[in-house]
């Protein structure tokens, strides 16, 4: 018998002997009850039991491929378990710079090193460069919120920045370029009467190209080189927070 050799037998000859054996999902065996009350057709009974084992012996001496082997007293596992699938991770978004052709796509928001919480120096120097990402970023997509988050209302310059690039971006305008490099940043780290706290930022600033919904160029400023920043920032209620960021005139 080839397969499973999923074989049934269910009350044979009633008169002499009663039995009964399965053989279920690749493994058999076999119970027999047998009572001979004496009668002369027990020996014949046992007989063509010992024959039918026999036959059952040899269609099924072979186990199936699948069949994996167990130890005593272990259930038996058929066949190979299912392998376990999860879903492909996304795939990230890619950042895509501004053109003549359309806007930056995916750009990063800035994150907040945590660094840039603590009330050391550094601290303060990393929450200046931070807060220079912040306005790059508004340049590439025209959104001041991250910049705002860390900033007193009050800041007259971000206004003066915020303001018309936000318009630019609302009329279907875009910029290109804009991104600011931090080239070196210095502190003294001591408070002023007003109880604010001073960095100055050696910054450049990538070339700036404005757009507007037609695709046409409005406007242009040139990569310069790297100018003299001041970001005037307070620390309350366990963070900084910038009260104006501009550039150092020149003397």
């Amino acid at each position: 018998m080839s397969g499973g050799c999923t074989v049934f037998w269910n009350q044979a000859n009633r008169n002499d002997f009663y039995w009964e054996a399965a053989v279920r999902q690749q493994t058999w065996g076999q119970a027999m009850r047998h009572t001979e009350g004496g009668r002369p057709g027990g020996r014949r009974a046992i007989l063509r039991l010992s024959v039918i084992s026999i036959l059952i012996l040899v269609g099924c001496s072979s186990a199936p491929k699948e069949m994996a082997t167990s130890s005593p007293g272990a259930p038996t596992v058929v066949g190979s378990q299912p392998a376990i699938t999860s879903e492909p991770a996304p795939t990230p978004a890619v950042y895509k710079p501004a053109t003549d052709k359309g806007p930056a796509e995916n750009v990063p928001v800035p994150v907040l090193p945590d660094k840039a919480t603590e009330f050391t120096k550094d601290g303060l120097i990393a929450f200046a460069e931070y807060w220079y990402s912040t306005l790059g970023y508004v340049y590439e997509t025209g959104g001041s919120g991250p910049l705002m988050e860390i900033t007193e209302p009050a800041c007259k310059p971000c206004i003066f920045v915020n303001q018309p690039i936000a318009e630019l971006y609302e009329s279907g305008g875009w910029i290109a370029g804009g991104r600011m490099t931090v080239h070196q940043s210095t502190a003294s780290f001591e408070q002023t009467p007003d109880g604010t706290y001073q960095v100055i930022l050696m910054i450049q600033q990538a070339q700036v190209r404005a757009y507007d919904a037609n695709k046409i160029l409005r406007s242009e400023r040139p990569q310069g080189g790297a100018r003299a920043n001041i970001v005037v920032a307070r620390f309350i209620d366990n963070h900084w927070q910038a009260q104006t960021a501009e550039a150092v005139a020149k003397q």
